[in-house]
């Protein structure tokens, strides 16, 4: 996993923004807007790849945050982001199942659009949820299949015919948006994975569809002591 995201990271982000019509900022954007309200000071945020969204929540919240990815060449990038004089995200290599931190470290714990790729969700939630604090909270951004039915044919007609031909030509990598498109519906989406939230121990796991349903904000929390 590590060596694909590697061999795509040059390109990575462009790609997301081209491929997705600009809406990965939008989805990230209502992420932030629900982390807000709780006012976290400690920020992880999971399978950060390139540091999108550590970026968004350091300079928008300005607050502590940690990005963590298996990737060092994506992290390399994300670390580049960094304009002349600012502060900076603390970015480490690592894996979401053997998380490198104390118990209680962190306010709120971001996963965008990387869960799908985790090699046990259920070790990795699990450690979420020991790193998070008393009452903290964890939000989760990843693909779905659309239960309308409007959406749902136009998804399956670019998520799985256009898409994977288009990541192609743009990051000159075969198999890296084939993936993509194999592996979301392979994973648990809507109240599947809240169950999985809930079975880690996180409290109220809820989920919010975006966008027709295309992607989905799935929230809980670590229920105070």
């Amino acid at each position: 996993m590590a060596t694909m995201f590697d061999s795509i990271a040059h390109r990575y982000d462009r790609i997301n923004s081209t491929a997705s019509f600009g809406l990965d900022g939008y989805w990230r954007n209502r992420l932030i807007a629900k982390l807000k309200k709780t006012e976290p000071a400690t920020v992880l945020d999971l399978a950060c790849g390139t540091g999108v969204l550590s970026w968004k929540i350091f300079r928008k919240l300005k607050t502590q945050v940690v990005g963590l990815d298996l990737s060092p060449n994506m992290l390399q990038k994300a670390k580049k982001k960094c304009k002349d004089g600012e502060q900076s995200p603390l970015f480490l290599e690592g894996e979401a199942e053997r998380l490198p931190f104390e118990a209680c470290r962190f306010d709120a714990i971001t996963i965008a659009f990387g869960i799908r790729n985790f090699q046990d969700r259920t070790i990795a939630l699990s450690e979420a949820f020991r790193v998070l604090t008393s009452g903290g909270s964890l939000h989760i951004l990843e693909f779905a299949t659309p239960r309308n039915p409007i959406w749902k044919f136009l998804f399956t007609l670019y998520f799985f015919h256009i898409m994977p031909l288009w990541g192609r030509v743009l990051s000159g990598n075969k198999t890296a948006y084939r993936y993509l498109s194999q592996s979301v519906p392979l994973f648990p989406q809507y109240d599947a994975l809240c169950k999985e939230m809930a079975d880690a121990g996180f409290s109220n796991p809820h989920y919010h569809a975006l966008t027709g349903g295309v992607t989905v904000l799935y929230s809980g929390t670590r229920k105070q002591a």
